[in-house]
């Protein structure tokens, strides 16, 4: 009888195990990765010793943009304390940072049974032990948001430092709004089903989740430096990269220039129209001048019309393609 009380019952075991398992909580970081295995490999050790949450199972899944280094053996036959899988997407040609994310996160929904999802870059950049931070701002927001972390502190040369500012104004300008976020950010589960099919998302991540509307909040992140290697990213790519962002508003960047383009139209129309007066009805300026300025307005209001015209066009055509989901 002694014994038999000091036992627990077989199922008080079974049915705490069983709440023990559904209690746990799935976290998978997608890191796309462009020959950048030195710099990923120490990021996977980083990643190894942050805190999650007790309960919290950890899974990487990274996704090889075809890369021409193999895969280093020392990175595939990594031990680990914390991450439980790590499993490599290669893809069948090179794709781009964008899309290689957009690939992996389609993956992800469709093969892994998670309640968030992180996407950082895999060159160090985005520091690891941040994803604790955005994990405790997911749970107080009620885990119904998508949590960008902003670069409130950058590490890059001053020369790229310089050319971002202008690519950030130059964004501010076009489409109305600041962008300061990267790909570093954290998914809760529920809101992956909606970002998958965005279609803005094969361009440029976060430009197509500004674009969709879908619920974010913005956290402060100080940039890390690079663990290894030197960076991808140049003046070209940073161009590309800008341009990407800009085309996922394409429709509203040209309505804008469009309707820029109509008000020099007017102004145009309203120094031709001043000209004229005065050279009909005063005795100034010096003979022949009506004739080039009014020559030279015509000319400039034939070429509003053609860019008008061409961003017209644009426009109609952007709205006019099927959109595609990765």
């Amino acid at each position: 009888m002694g014994l038999s009380k000091l036992s627990p019952p077989k199922q008080s075991l079974n049915q705490s195990l069983i709440t023990e398992l559904t209690d746990r909580r799935n976290l998978v970081i997608v890191i796309p990765s462009f020959n950048d295995w030195e710099a990923l490999e120490k990021l996977l050790l980083l990643i190894d010793e942050i805190i999650i949450p007790q309960g919290t199972n950890l899974e990487v899944v990274i996704v090889d943009d075809y890369s021409t280094i193999p895969i280093p053996h020392s990175l595939t036959h990594q031990e680990h304390r914390q991450i439980r899988a790590v499993n490599i997407l290669r893809l069948r040609r090179n794709l781009g940072h964008q899309r290689a994310i957009a690939v992996g996160l389609s993956y992800v929904y469709s093969h892994s049974d998670c309640d968030w999802v992180v996407v950082m870059d895999g060159d160090g950049e985005d520091n690891p032990f941040a994803i604790e931070h955005l994990l405790n701002v997911s749970d107080k927001t009620g885990n119904n948001k998508i949590i960008f972390a902003k670069r409130s502190k950058r590490s890059e040369s001053y020369t790229f430092k310089f050319f971002y500012f202008i690519y950030k104004k130059l964004y501010l300008l076009l489409i109305g709004k600041e962008i300061s976020v990267g790909n570093f950010s954290l998914l809760p589960v529920y809101l992956l089903k909606n970002v998958v099919v965005i279609s803005e998302i094969w361009n440029h991540y976060s430009s197509g989740i500004y674009r969709s509307r879908i619920p974010y909040l913005e956290v402060d992140v100080p940039r890390a430096k690079r663990l290894a290697g030197q960076p991808k990213m140049n003046l070209v790519s940073l161009v590309t990269h800008g341009l990407s962002s800009i085309a996922v508003y394409g429709d509203i960047v040209g309505t804008r220039i469009l309707l820029s383009v109509v008000v020099l139209l007017l102004i145009l129309l309203l120094l031709l129209g001043l000209v004229l007066l005065i050279r009909v009805f005063t005795d100034w300026g010096i003979p022949g001048w009506a004739t080039y300025v009014s020559g030279l307005l015509v000319l400039s209001m034939f070429q509003l019309v053609l860019i008008g015209t061409v961003f017209s066009l644009i426009i109609l055509s952007t709205r006019n393609q099927s959109n595609l989901i990765p």
